[in-house]
This record gives structure tokens, sequence and C-alpha cells, in this order.
């Protein structure tokens, strides 16, 4: 029996203009209706649960598994980047568009104008990413950061889209040379997503299961690109979108629908259907 159900959000559980709708959110309230439990399972960083039209009832994994909140939107536990690395990180590339995650804010090395002008030449999926309600504006971004400051910091994931590749390889380079202490996991090769070694969405999902009391052959989750391969490869019950990368499918074994015909909510409300717990939801 399934008892906690997590979706990666954009190309999968999100529509395909990358927002929630009544199709979404009705999924997610016959879930909790049953007495089950729903996360999200995310790259992005998500402050609370209620984000983007979620009702307050849902867990979230977020920043790649570096944040895990409770259903009221608390962080229960966070996973740190080395501070020295973080400073080294931002001395070495003092220019280029990092952005720096802390639970509550996100901080760059480039002023607004400059942050401004590298997010308008980032790829158009990105930029509709970005834009999503909750995400963007004050007081979440703090600008012009030294890296000094950043060492002072709780930095738990950096994000960046590097515009052509040089930067890119040099980046790619840096990370190798500290594979020891932080992993590049990015849901499109274009990116780069940050985190400690060891942190990924499946580690932390298997986490929230063991503290909300379930086993991880009773946790489904659903993904469509890189971030996601760790946690489809791990647990028993794994689906890709129809939209998904090849890597993304390969992890999953199995392929459902697309994201654009709501392929995970009717694939989570159908089990609910297979294992009885929609009658538990009337």
């Amino acid at each position: 029996m399934i008892r906690l159900f997590a979706s990666d959000l954009d190309g999968t559980l999100l529509n395909a203009l990358h927002r929630t709708d009544p199709v979404v959110l009705r999924s997610i309230a016959r879930v909790r209706q049953a007495g089950l439990h729903f996360s999200l399972a995310t790259g992005r960083t998500l402050r609370s649960g209620r984000q983007m039209g979620f009702a307050g009832n849902v867990c979230v994994v977020c920043a790649n598994g570096a944040i895990v909140l409770d259903e009221g939107g608390a962080p229960i536990r966070t996973r740190s980047l080395d501070p020295a690395f973080v400073q080294e990180l931002a001395a070495a590339f003092p220019t280029a568009p990092l952005e720096f995650v802390t639970v509550r804010h996100t901080y760059h090395l480039q002023s607004l104008e400059q942050h401004r002008a590298s997010f308008g030449n980032a790829p158009l999926a990105r930029r509709i990413i970005m834009r999503a309600p909750g995400l963007v504006g004050p007081p979440e971004h703090v600008y012009n950061v030294t890296p000094a400051q950043l060492a002072s910091l709780d930095v738990l994931k950096v994000n960046a889209h590097l515009q052509g590749p040089g930067l890119a390889q040099d980046v790619h380079a840096f990370l190798a040379r500290h594979a020891d202490v932080a992993t590049n996991a990015p849901f499109d090769p274009c990116m780069f997503e940050i985190t400690a070694a060891g942190v990924n969405k499946g580690e932390a999902l298997a986490w929230l299961a063991a503290r909300l009391g379930i086993a991880e052959d009773e946790v489904a989750v659903y993904g469509d690109g890189g971030n996601d391969v760790v946690m489809l490869e791990r647990f028993r019950h794994a689906y890709a979108t129809a939209n998904g990368s090849p890597a993304a499918k390969r992890a999953a074994g199995t392929v459902i629908g697309p994201c654009a015909t709501y392929a995970v909510p009717r694939h989570v409300v159908r089990t609910l259907r297979a294992q009885g717990s929609l009658s538990a939801a009337r």
C-alpha cells in the first residue's frame, strides 16, 4: 500500500504552464482525505507548501533535498554546504551569476541589475519556472554580497545558468576537484544545482518517510529530470513522465503519460482507487 506520494514539480506534477490547477490540487486533496501523505520533491526552493497555490497540507522536499519542510511549512531538516567550499567557489567566480540559497533568502554576488540581465539570457523553461508566484522579488533576494559574507551564512544550495562553454567548463572542473564535499545534480544539463555531497531528493524522502513511520516500499515517487534520477532509482514504486529525460525514464523503469495530460495526478488517483483508499476519502 502506498502511504506517501512524492512528486517533482516542473515537467511532472505541474501542468504544461508550470502551474498548479484544480486537477493537480484535487489529486492531492484525495490523498490527504484518505489519511495518507503527499510531499513535493523539487529542485526549487520553496519557503512553504502554500507557495504556488498548494494548500498547507503537503510536506516539501526542496532544494534537491537540502531542505525538508513539514506540512506547516516549518524546516525540519537542512543539509548545508561546507562554508570553506562556498567561500572558495564565490571567490573563484566573482562575476558569475551564482545564486546562494539559504532557508530564508537567496544571495547573489551580482547587483540586482546584473542578475536581471543574466536571468534574461537564461533558457525559456528556466525563466518560466523562476517567474512562478512567490519565488522572485524581495525580501527573498539579497544582492552584492561578498565571498566572506557568504562564508558566514548557512548556504544549502547554489544555482546557476552559465553562458558560454568556457565558464561552465571551469565550474565543472572546480566541482570535480571538490567532489568530496559537493555534488551537482541539475534538472537540465545547461544548469548547475550544487548541494553538499550525498544530498539528493531520494535520501531526503527516505528520511521523511522514516520520520512519518512509512517504509520505503510504501512510497511512490514521480519525476522527469536529472535531479530526479537518484530518487527514481531508490524507490521500488517509481514513475517517470513521458516528457522526461532518457535518464529519468531508465531510472524509473515505468513511464506514464506526459505532464500536459496530468499523468501524475491521474496515476495518483488510480493508485488510490486500486488500493481501496478512495472509499476512505469519501
